[in-house]
């Protein structure tokens, strides 16, 4: 490594005692095929409907304690999606679901059930970045009518076109009465350390919390860089990959752009490359929870000598 490089994990990017907790959220489970998560140079329709090689798939969000309230990344699944036949309006999508997942999931499962076993009310979540409009992220959103909702002007660009929901994105339980969307663009920066990506989003303006655009699996998925003083900082990047080890390797799922995601994945690298210690933590990954608990763990260390 470069004297360059070196200085970019240096005091500037430092941001002192803002975040108390990274704690992550268990949203229910699922499986999907094996193409699905791992890739295939099948046609994706051949696995949808002659896969027979299903993997598990832990659906997680994630509970930020800033300074300044809570905050979530992503806001998990709507139990009611298997539960009520009528959640998705389309046949076709009726149809498709059990074929592309299988979902197991209980009341307990929605975002304000998950919160209160963690000790905190809905309606005390003050922000929601959602890292992209699949339903399996945005699906409580209902849930914190009182929280701002973040999302990529480009992602949100999809509920325009004709039939989002052929793409798994359900217009009808996004854009709802009830929430505070807020579409972000993201800002030009010329901070070395974000070399390569197409701008920034500052979420509580303090460089805590940096939102990174990370587009493949969607046009608009994004991703958020969680720094604390005491910790190794953290990127978590939603659906960008099932696993890291896949990222790591190039090894995209069988869904998305396959040349955008190995661009975003060519930055993620690079950006870790450039920040001593990161974690990349995947909203699918089993081992999410032991990545965070490793990158927080640093600061109670220090804390105890």
């Amino acid at each position: 490594m470069d004297d360059a490089q070196e200085n970019l994990s240096d005091a500037p990017h430092r941001v002192g005692q803002r975040v108390a907790a990274v704690k992550v959220l268990q949203s229910g489970r699922a499986e999907q095929h094996a193409e699905h998560r791992y890739g295939s140079r099948l046609p994706r329709l051949w696995w949808v409907f002659l896969g027979r090689r299903w993997v598990p798939l832990p659906l997680q969000c994630f509970l930020i304690e800033h300074r300044d309230g809570l905050v979530l990344f992503d806001a998990g699944i709507d139990p009611a999606i298997v539960s009520d036949r009528r959640y998705i309006r389309q046949a076709i999508g009726r149809f498709l679901l059990p074929r592309i997942f299988r979902l197991h999931l209980e009341a307990s499962d929605r975002i304000d059930h998950v919160l209160a076993a963690e000790g905190v009310g809905a309606r005390d979540i003050r922000t929601a970045v959602i890292s992209h409009l699949h339903f399996d992220h945005c699906g409580g959103i209902a849930q914190i009518p009182q929280a701002d909702l973040l999302v990529s002007a480009r992602e949100w660009e999809i509920l325009s076109q004709p039939h989002p929901e052929r793409d798994w994105i359900l217009r009808e339980h996004i854009d709802i009465p009830s929430t505070k969307w807020r579409r972000i663009a993201f800002e030009p920066t010329d901070d070395p350390l974000f070399r390569g990506f197409d701008g920034i989003h500052d979420v509580a303006g303090d460089g805590s919390m940096m939102l990174l655009p990370t587009p493949g699996h969607t046009p608009g998925s994004l991703s958020m860089l969680i720094r604390q003083e005491g910790w190794d900082p953290i990127l978590l990047v939603g659906d960008l990959t099932y696993e890291v080890a896949l990222l790591e390797k190039d090894i995209v799922p069988g869904i998305g752009d396959g040349e955008t995601l190995l661009a975003s994945f060519a930055k993620v690298r690079a950006l870790k490359d450039r920040l001593l210690g990161l974690t990349i933590v995947a909203s699918h990954d089993f081992g999410a929870a032991a990545a965070v608990a490793r990158a927080t763990r640093r600061d109670m260390t220090q804390e105890r000598t």
